[in-house]
């Protein structure tokens, strides 16, 4: 299975309607990143507040506040990356990826007035 990261706004029923990015923006990674990558203690250490949390749930950032913690998760692990990358023992590029996807789907969420959700 995968880890997937999507954009999406609410329809009117209440139903998240995905916003489509480029092919392949929609991978975090593998569902064992939960827990590998970013519930890692070196993630932890680091100081990450949104993405830890997806070692025990998925993860919804619905509120302005809710999308710049997660952003700044990203920034945070995207800055430290070769610390990362080498504690969790993935390569860096691997890593940098998931974590483009997850900025760009804050993006595109941020544009549409919508969320974000990771599962």
């Amino acid at each position: 299975m995968s880890l997937l990261v999507h954009a999406y706004v609410r329809g009117p029923a209440g139903e998240m309607v995905f916003l489509d990015g480029p092919a392949g923006s929609d991978l975090a990674g593998p569902t064992t990143a939960r827990t590998g990558i970013y519930g890692a203690p070196c993630v932890v250490a680091l100081g990450a507040r949104m993405l830890p949390m997806l070692a025990t749930q998925d993860v919804y950032a619905e509120t302005a506040a809710e999308l710049d913690a997660l952003d700044a998760d990203c920034r945070l692990l995207l800055d430290n990356i070769g610390y990362v990358s080498a504690s969790v023992g993935r390569d860096p590029d691997f890593v940098a990826q998931r974590l483009r996807n997850i900025a760009g789907a804050i993006k595109r969420a941020r544009k549409a007035g919508g969320a974000v959700v990771i599962w």
